[in-house]
This record gives C-alpha cells, sequence and structure tokens, in this order.
C-alpha cells in the first residue's frame, strides 16, 4: 500500500500507525532518503537541489519496490508530496502498490504546515505555494486506485477507513 498525497496530510503518520496495527513494515521514502544522505530534505533539496532529489525517491523506490516483491512483503509506503509527479514512479506504484490518495483541504493543510519552513516546496506564502502545488499535483494524485477526502474526519475516522480499504483490497486479492 503507498499512501500519496499534500505535505500534511498525514502520510507518515497514518502510514507508522496502520503498519503497526495491521502488522505491515512501514517505509517512509523521505525518511530513508535523510538517513543515507544525513541530512534532512530540506538541506538536500538546498545542496543538491529538486531534479538530484527526485532521481534518488525514484531509485530509492524502485530498490523498494524490488526489495518488497523478492520477499513478499506486506507494506505501508508513506511517498512524499511531489514523488507521484513522477511518471515512471507513478506507474511503478501504481503497477506494485495499492495507492490511496489522504486528500486534505487547504485550509487544513496551511494550518499543519505553518510557516513551511521545514518543507523545501514551499517558497514564500504558504497558502499560495499549496494552492500552486496543489494545482499541479492533483492530476496526479487523481490516478490513485482509492481517496480518502479527510475532510471533516477525525483521526480515528481515516484510520477506520484505510484499514477498510487495505483489508478489502487485500481480501480481493485471495
Amino acid at each position: 500500500v503507498t499512501l500519496i498525497g499534500m505535505m500534511g496530510t498525514g502520510k507518515s503518520k497514518f502510514g507508522h500507525q496502520i503498519s503497526s496495527i495491521l502488522k505491515f513494515n512501514f517505509y517512509d521514502i523521505d525518511h530513508m532518503i535523510e538517513k543515507e544522505f544525513k541530512m534532512t530534505i530540506k538541506e538536500f533539496f538546498q545542496t543538491y537541489g529538486e531534479v538530484y532529489f527526485r532521481k534518488v525517491e525514484k531509485t530509492t523506490i524502485s530498490n523498494l519496490i524490488l526489495k518488497i516483491n523478492k520477499n513478499k512483503e506486506k507494506v505501508i509506503i508513506s511517498l512524499g508530496g511531489g514523488g507521484f509527479d513522477n511518471e515512471e514512479t507513478r506507474n511503478l506504484l501504481l503497477n506494485n502498490t495499492h495507492v490511496i490518495w489522504l486528500n486534505t483541504p487547504v485550509d487544513v493543510l496551511v494550518q499543519r504546515v505553518r510557516d513551511g519552513s521545514k518543507r523545501p516546496m514551499i517558497k514564500g506564502k504558504t497558502k499560495d505555494s499549496i494552492l500552486q502545488l496543489l494545482k499541479i499535483r492533483t492530476k496526479y494524485y487523481s490516478l490513485c486506485h482509492n481517496e480518502i477526502n479527510t475532510d471533516k474526519l477525525n483521526q480515528n475516522q481515516v484510520t477506520g477507513k484505510l484499514i477498510n480499504l487495505i483489508s478489502h483490497q487485500r481480501s480481493e486479492e485471495h
């Protein structure tokens, strides 16, 4: 299962929580890159730029998918907000995982992301940056297998919906 969506939707939080409940392995792509390069994603962007980051991100995902398929692992993957923009990455995830979009209202994202100081894609005004990114990313996010609109849902309801989707999807595979 891959969780996609904008920064601040709770992909990492829910991914970690759901993987613990369902006894799946959890992989956060951004954290994997941070660990490998021993720097934050923001530092990575400042040092190497977005183009190189996307290349590393794609390689990290490709290697992870190979490992998962080889070991027949049950996993939850948390993908960075822009990771689904790349066509090769998107196709790899769509063909090898069940992709779920956590769709969260802009005002909630702005509140969660705050000033965006830890987010490399936020430039200047947080709301304007998020709206600009959403305009680009929504067309890619909408290619997912399932969407959960988190508007008016509390954390437990989102968790419940994710568990139901994942359980239903797994029962269809058997």
